[in-house]
């Protein structure tokens, strides 16, 4: 790096003739340059028109490297063909890892030693399309959410107790060693697609985001199955359970196919004090609910306003903790399967939640379409004023929007593509085998775990410009 900031420097300054200087530059311009560099040696590495199952066509990178890849299998590549991953969770110095295909269920890692991480255990679960895993604050308890594949040729099912499997998995963590499948929610009509836990005032709070396969794909109606369905974790009787507390569905939201709760993010705001959800409702838009009581959440503010994007497809919103040049920033993404562009991260501030505001925005570098999904933004996650951002084929990447200056001009500061390591075979048509990075988190400053559809959990380590304060 430091030849990196040296080189811009060196662009940034007039040419100098023996001792004779120009005027020194300014501590911003001199940042913009660094910044201009960096993303001149990034470039725009994601070539479209290649083989793209050939791993050794997908293993660049710049400030951002895998070093530890796990899936639970001894050696990794023993892996059943079959077998894919997509969701991962980080709490304390574990991480939990979702499979899916002959070894299904979470798998679970110590990541105390971050760049070397050890299976501890893992437990078989029920099949579920892109299952996902949630893990309570205190970590011991998971959340496992099992979904109908998608164009299934059955019709949905509206009796939730005739919809089993399809729902969620309650799993006792309390031995990491020996995790229990202790607890089922069914969920109609064909199991949530995502879930989110929070912490509300104390309380085990889980969100499901529902709806009908039938009509996000096939556009056919589904009456009243597509919302956000609000539950908390009961551990008071012998048995744990989930308890419905309430539904939330967008008013006028009616229609299709476009109109679902597709994923949701909870924080307590900085400024406000409130709980405060962040709806991630495709076509409707960003959604704000107020969630201090989660039995009665109250919509206050909507985002409809997504800069140069042509659409809204929003797939997931994440917020800062901390505030970013005076603002309460959120981070919105969509997932986008079709049209010219691979999907356009926004910046909204936030710090009046009932008045949203429009940032910025930030694309894959380089003239690329998303190829269906191929070069799609996916799963993400903010810490210290960057985003480690996984986005399917085009791998990880690091977005710093740290200060003011990159507020407004979001900066790419890292990338690492995920080369295959094992031969798969894709059991659900339409999505390749090469599909790639699912979810990316921060464990710390410089390093990020990752969903590899192929892989299973990746460790990255990021080694770019530092942190700052922000």
């Amino acid at each position: 790096m430091r030849s990196v900031l040296l080189a811009a420097l060196l662009l940034a300054a007039p040419a100098l003739a023996g001792c004779v200087a120009g005027p020194a530059p300014s501590p911003a311009s001199a940042t913009a340059a660094a910044d201009d560099a960096l993303e001149a040696q990034i470039g725009a590495p994601i070539v479209a028109d290649h083989d793209h199952a050939d791993p050794k066509l997908h293993d660049h990178h710049l400030n951002l490297e895998v070093v530890a890849a796990v899936n639970g299998h001894d050696p990794p590549a023993s892996a059943d063909p079959g077998e894919f991953y997509a969701e991962t969770a980080v709490r304390g110095h574990y991480a939990y890892l979702s499979r899916y295909g002959p070894a299904s269920g979470i798998a679970i890692f110590d990541i105390a030693d971050v760049e070397k991480p050890k299976f501890v255990s893992e437990v078989r679960l029920d099949d579920g399309f892109e299952p996902d895993v949630e893990v309570s604050d205190d970590g011991n308890w998971a959340f496992w959410e099992t979904q109908r594949f998608p164009l299934s040729p059955h019709p949905p099912i509206l009796d939730p107790l005739a919809n089993a499997p399809h729902g969620v998995h309650i799993v006792d963590l309390h031995d990491k060693k020996s995790p229990k499948d202790v607890g089922f929610y069914p969920v109609a009509p064909d199991g949530p697609h995502s879930i989110t836990y929070a912490n509300i005032s104390g309380r085990n709070i889980l969100f499901l985001s529902v709806y009908a396969f039938a009509y996000a794909y096939e556009n056919v109606e589904v009456p009243n199955q597509q919302r956000l369905e609000i539950t908390e974790l009961d551990t008071s009787g012998p048995v744990p359970m989930l308890k419905k507390l309430a539904e939330y569905r967008e008013p006028g939201a009616t229609g299709g196919p476009g109109l679902f709760p597709h994923d949701i993010s909870v924080q307590k705001h900085p400024l406000t004090g409130d709980y405060i959800g962040y709806v991630a409702y495709w076509d409707v838009g960003l959604v704000l609910l107020n969630l201090n009581d989660p039995a009665n959440p109250k919509e206050i503010g909507k985002v409809t306003d997504f800069g140069p994007a042509k659409y809204r497809e929003v797939h997931m919103a994440h917020s800062f903790p901390e505030l970013i040049d005076g603002k309460h920033v959120t981070v919105v993404e969509p997932e986008h399967g079709s049209g010219d562009d691979t999907g356009y991260m926004t910046f909204l501030d936030t710090t009046d939640p009932a008045h949203p505001k429009y940032l910025s925005s930030w694309l894959l570098p380089g003239n690329l379409t998303t190829q269906g999904l191929r070069f799609s933004p996916h799963y993400f996650d903010v810490r210290d004023g960057r985003v480690a951002l996984a986005s399917y084929h085009a791998g990880v990447w690091i977005i710093d929007v740290h200060d003011h200056d990159h507020l407004m001009h979001p900066r790419s500061v890292g990338f690492a593509e995920l080369a295959a390591r094992r031969a798969a075979t894709s059991p659900v048509p339409g999505f390749a085998p090469e599909q790639g990075a699912f979810d990316a988190w921060w464990v710390d400053d410089t390093h990020v775990v990752a969903g590899d559809a192929l892989n299973g959990l990746d460790v990255l380590r990021y080694t770019g410009p530092a942190p700052a304060s922000v």
